[in-house]
């Protein structure tokens, strides 16, 4: 079965609604993915581990590039979510009558290779004006002649005269988690689902959150929460964690936008 097929980019994305229950049945749905295909998903899951490893050693050993390696997580972390959602898309065609193949989520960005690089390149933009606007932050709240190290500014951080500092690093950083969220939420998914452009799959991505905001919310909570559970087991957890979240993804997507010609 070939399952690469693309439908004809005339089609156009519909958003609908969906209430507030519907995160806690894209979970299960993950969940239930991840039993259907587990070697393949906890493949996934494992790359994340090493990645929060990897974090972890250089954290400890050159904190002042912690900053240049979580950037690297965040910008990483989406396109291994690729393979998961090919992974949904796998077994969606399949419908339980064959097996999924981890060679065929490992390529799926082939599919719409352009739109993914551009999709890359801007995720990488709005990424690095987030680390440029916190380079700033601390430029303007720490008189020195060197960026304070970490513990300076966990030492620091609730004294009286911090809480401007805090207020907008942090506000600055909830900005740019919530815009890489809206843009992201089910682009990806549609972009290798449809021959749409970037854009195209951006806005619909906006559009959805909108549309369905305080489910969205509730969707991103359950992201966070369950990424620090992950963080919280020394990473361990995220082996199953993060296929979990990859594959309900793929279900938002599926109850988040329809295709009208």
């Amino acid at each position: 079965m070939d399952i690469t097929h693309h439908h004809p980019s005339n089609e156009h994305p519909v958003i609908k609604h969906v209430d507030v229950s519907y995160p806690a049945k894209w979970l299960r749905q993950g969940f239930k993915d991840v039993q259907r295909a587990p070697a393949d998903s906890l493949f996934y899951g494992a790359v994340f581990v090493l990645m929060g490893y990897l974090l972890a050693i250089y954290f400890e050993q050159a904190p002042e590039i912690v900053v240049t390696l979580s950037t690297i997580f965040l910008l990483v972390g989406p396109f291994l979510a690729i393979g998961l959602y090919d992974i949904a898309k796998q077994m969606e065609a399949f419908d339980g009558r064959g097996r999924v193949t981890l060679i065929h989520s490992m390529t799926a960005w082939r599919v719409n290779m352009h739109s993914f690089a551009l999709y890359a390149v801007l995720l990488a933009v709005l990424v690095f004006g987030w680390f440029r606007m916190s380079l700033l932050i601390f430029a303007l709240f720490y008189d020195t002649a060197t960026l304070p190290t970490l513990e300076m500014v966990v030492a620091n951080a609730f004294k009286p005269e911090n809480i401007g500092f805090l207020v907008a690093y942090f506000g600055i950083g909830f900005f740019f988690a919530a815009l890489v969220f809206a843009i992201s939420a089910v682009s990806l998914p549609m972009l290798l689902d449809k021959e749409v452009d970037t854009i195209t799959a951006m806005v619909a991505s906006l559009q959805a959150v909108y549309k369905n905001l305080l489910t969205m919310v509730v969707w991103a909570a359950m992201i966070v929460g369950l990424t620090v559970v992950g963080f919280a087991t020394y990473f361990v957890g995220l082996i199953v964690i993060m296929p979990v979240i990859g594959l309900a993804t793929w279900h938002a997507y599926r109850d988040l936008i329809t295709f009208e010609r």
